[in-house]
């Protein structure tokens, strides 16, 4: 039978394509980017969470058990890192809050809470054991924090100079020499340094409460090619800290674009690069923001976004993804109201539009 060019055409075609998928395929390259990106690990309830573009893992912070969840893209394998002291059942003294990576991409830093900072009740602990770890990338099922420290004596220093006690630290961030930043939630905006050795641990900002629930910072990301600091929440959505100056000041940062709105209810910020540039993306339930600044961060535009699940899935944190080669971008939440114990297997990351 004679082919048409046509039939011929399809017909290689439809051979070409039959090889194609007889070949052997990397793990990310057999499907699209996921619009849903589940995490299989019981009883997670992240509060944070950040990826690792070079060995393609998510670590995310388990609230209620105080450990780091440490999940493989490429076989979906999972396990965690125990820090003594810190880690339990659901039932501990203390909560683990904010993830970051250093911009080496080899040391990972972890904020760990007092259990009863959060509980606005007769039991809440303003006192409460904090604590900040240090483990040396990669890691594995046996790893241990290269350092740990705690940060009660910090908070007294803040209330020796201030008359006022920062509590509930939940989030930090590493500039260029790896000292970090840790900010306070409750009692004052309030940050505390760190070196990279973990040896000295000093008050490098605070200011004056607005007398509200949570009148801290809830989020702190560092931009390497400008050297500043940027908090998250609090008094002002964005508040920058020049690190070119001896005696960094808060610089309210002034917004343009989408309206933010009341800070109430911002979570974790990350720093993301686009196009070689860092961004900066946060969480205010039920929107995820993006923020862009030409000016080292006197001004930024701000980009909202949000999907259904944000409304009901306790969204903490935008987290950067990769998959079949292409940067994306995540919303997961915390599910705070369900507890430390309350069953859910899956915990699912949602893919965010219009924000790239």
């Amino acid at each position: 039978m004679k082919l048409g060019v046509t039939t011929t055409i399809v017909a290689l075609a439809a051979v070409a394509s039959t090889c194609l998928n007889a070949l052997p395929l990397p793990v990310q390259s057999r499907a699209a980017v996921p619009d849903v990106y589940n995490i299989d690990v019981t009883n997670l309830y992240p509060e944070d969470a950040v990826f690792d573009k070079a060995r393609n893992l998510f670590y995310q912070s388990n609230l209620w058990k105080g450990r780091v969840s440490v999940w493989n893209v490429n076989d979906g394998s999972h396990f965690n890192l125990l820090i003594p002291g810190v880690s339990s059942d659901g039932s501990g003294d203390q909560q683990m809050a904010g993830l970051s990576v250093n911009g080496a991409g080899n040391k990972l830093f972890a904020v760990a809470k007092n259990s009863a900072a959060f509980r606005f009740d007769s039991g809440q602990r303003p006192d409460g054991t904090d604590s900040f770890h240090r483990f040396n990338l990669p890691v594995n099922a046996n790893s241990a924090p290269a350092w740990s420290v705690g940060l009660n004596g910090v908070q007294t220093q803040f209330q020796q100079q201030t008359g006022t006690l920062p509590f509930g630290p939940v989030a930090s961030a590493q500039d260029g020499q790896d000292n970090s930043y840790v900010v306070f939630a409750l009692g004052m905006p309030a940050i505390a340094k760190v070196s990279a050795n973990g040896q000295s641990i000093t008050p490098f900002f605070s200011e004056e409460s607005n007398g509200s629930q949570r009148p801290g910072y809830t989020g702190v990301a560092y931009i390497p090619e400008d050297n500043v600091l940027v908090a998250f929440g609090g008094p002002r959505p964005l508040t920058a800290f020049d690190l070119n100056d001896p005696n960094p000041s808060g610089i309210a940062v002034q917004l343009t674009g989408d309206n933010f709105g009341s800070v109430d209810g911002s979570e974790k910020l990350h720093p993301i690069r686009v196009g070689g540039k860092t961004n900066l993306f946060g969480a205010k339930a039920p929107n995820a923001y993006r923020f862009q600044s030409n000016d080292r961060w006197r001004t930024a535009s701000v980009k909202s976004s949000t999907r259904s699940e944000f409304g009901s899935n306790s969204l903490t944190v935008v987290t950067e993804a990769n998959f079949n080669g292409q940067q994306e971008v995540y919303g997961g939440g915390a599910y705070f109201g369900e507890g430390a114990h309350g069953g859910r297997t899956q915990f699912p990351l949602y893919r965010i539009y219009n924000l790239l």
